[in-house]
């Protein structure tokens, strides 16, 4: 029995010691000191498990909105800098996220290269990250597509409304948009302003739209479904409608606000320890 259980402790040790990355692995960690949590009239922020391996840094970010507005939130924008291993200023790919009114997202914010990013400090600077913009915007000028339709696609100021897919006779309508925001702030869909128009001028109350607004970063793309089935005799045969969207797409200008940039320096135990 004793020798049984020599024998399991030597193989144990044997296994951890083979599980423990050498500083040479190309998947060492070098880990960070913790951060204090950051925080401003408008956020908070929680940096989580700050790291670096051979070919890249990253760390967690926890974001939460303390604002009635949308916070926006350019991930590109953040930069990691450091005068060592000729590592020099580094920016993630582009990607822009957005945080409801009182709501938080949490991130992975992550550079990557080749060699020489387990520096033993890193600063980060989050110059023109972060922006705020009001959830009730300025409505567009707007436009109209008619069924049948004679276009397939309208800019409607910084938007971009292309019709893919529709379905129309006396019965029901049934149309699917993609809605592109070309803008450089926040676009706004109002699914209950979208408006159904007869050539008579008439407008058609539209029955199935929700009270749901869309939210759409810069360069981004959303589906807007407009369906909407007709009483016997409102539609005639051969009659066209319109698809209206004044009022319905709003543009909220961004407004940048300061959050403090911080520094990771490498914190040897936890490195020891996250290499076991």
């Amino acid at each position: 029995m004793i020798k049984t259980t020599l024998l399991f402790s030597f193989f144990f040790f044997s296994f951890a010691i083979s599980q423990a990355q050498p500083e040479d692995h190309p998947h060492h960690e070098k880990h960070y000191s913790d951060v204090a949590p950051i925080e401003t009239d408008e956020v908070k922020i929680e940096i989580i498990r700050p790291h670096s391996q051979r070919s890249f840094s990253q760390f967690t970010v926890k974001i939460y909105n303390k604002t009635d507005d949308y916070i926006l939130v350019k991930k590109h924008a953040f930069t990691f800098s450091s005068d060592e291993m000729g590592y020099g200023d580094k920016n993630p790919k582009e990607d822009i996220d957005f945080i409801e009114p009182h709501g938080d997202i949490t991130r992975t914010i992550k550079v990557v290269g080749s060699i020489g990013f387990k520096v033993n400090e890193l600063e980060i600077k989050t110059d023109s990250v972060f922006s705020r913009a009001p959830v009730v915007g300025t409505p567009t000028a707007g436009g109209e597509f008619k069924m049948k339709p004679d276009k397939n696609s309208i800019m409607m100021e910084p938007f971009a409304v292309t019709l893919k897919k529709w379905r129309f006779s006396p019965k029901e309508l049934s149309a699917d948009f993609k809605i592109r925001y070309r803008g450089e702030s926040v676009g706004i869909v109002n699914e209950s302003k979208i408006k159904i128009r007869r050539e008579d001028g008439t407008v058609l109350e539209n029955t199935n739209a929700k009270d749901k607004i869309i939210v759409i970063p810069p360069m981004a793309t959303k589906t807007q479904t407009v369906v909407r089935p007709f009483a016997k005799g409102v539609v005639g045969k051969g009659e066209s409608v319109y698809i209206v969207w004044d009022d319905a797409l709003q543009e909220s200008e961004a407004t940048l606000f300061n959050v403090p940039g911080f520094t990771l320096l490498f914190d040897a135990a936890k490195t020891k320890k996250e290499n076991k």
